[in-house]
């Protein structure tokens, strides 16, 4: 029997999942990631989409980064960077980043422990999520295809999400879970815009 995982009954973890299910909801069904979970996924789809997604980690991690600069023991997010992953599959795919455009949307690096939270959320959640559209492609596409950034960390994504619980269970106070959710909330909509736009283009 696996141990439970600690975001499990936590208010924390209420608020956020309760706050992010219909903009989760609306992120699934976006028309530049929801060919991924077809059975007969394209490659130009999957580099479409990687290259939309680029805009968001670059400067998503950036952010959180900035933050952590000055808390370096706060949280490891260094070893958890997923934009080295999404660029070399970008190259092994020979599609260029999309360029980051935000829509008037800002990113700045987050203010306290409860926005690093709110980003950490997103973009943990994201790649816990990335799993299994990394199943789909790999069966679709094959295994000659690049899929390292969906790939995320492999056998270790439960314990790493464990890991994240844990640290935002410990160090984020309860008067700062409004502005994880809010966090949050303005990075799924960041997204969404960046998608948007870049559909529009591909369009």
């Amino acid at each position: 029997m696996t141990e439970p995982t600690p975001d499990l009954d936590t208010p924390l973890h209420a608020q956020l999942r309760a706050a992010t299910k219909l903009p989760h909801h609306v992120l699934d069904h976006h028309p530049l990631l929801a060919p991924l979970l077809r059975p007969d996924p394209r490659l130009d789809d999957y580099a479409a989409a990687l290259a939309a997604l680029h805009g968001v980690y670059a400067v998503a991690e950036a952010a959180m980064l900035d933050f952590l600069a000055s808390r370096p023991d706060l949280f490891d997010y260094a070893a958890r960077r997923k934009l080295p992953a999404l660029e070399a599959d970008l190259v092994a795919l020979g599609h260029p980043g999309r360029p980051v455009t935000m829509a008037g949307e800002t990113l700045p690096p987050p203010a306290n422990v409860g926005e690093l939270v709110g980003m950490l959320y997103t973009i943990e959640g994201s790649t816990r999520g990335g799993r299994f559209i990394y199943k789909q492609l790999r069966q679709g596409l094959g295994d000659a295809a690049p899929l390292g950034f969906f790939a995320g960390y492999g056998d270790a994504s439960d314990q790493r999400w464990q890991e994240f619980w844990q640290f935002a269970t410990d160090r984020c106070p309860p008067e700062e879970f409004a502005d994880a959710v809010r966090t949050a909330v303005h990075l799924f909509g960041v997204i969404k815009s960046h998608l948007d736009r870049c559909h529009a283009v591909e369009g």
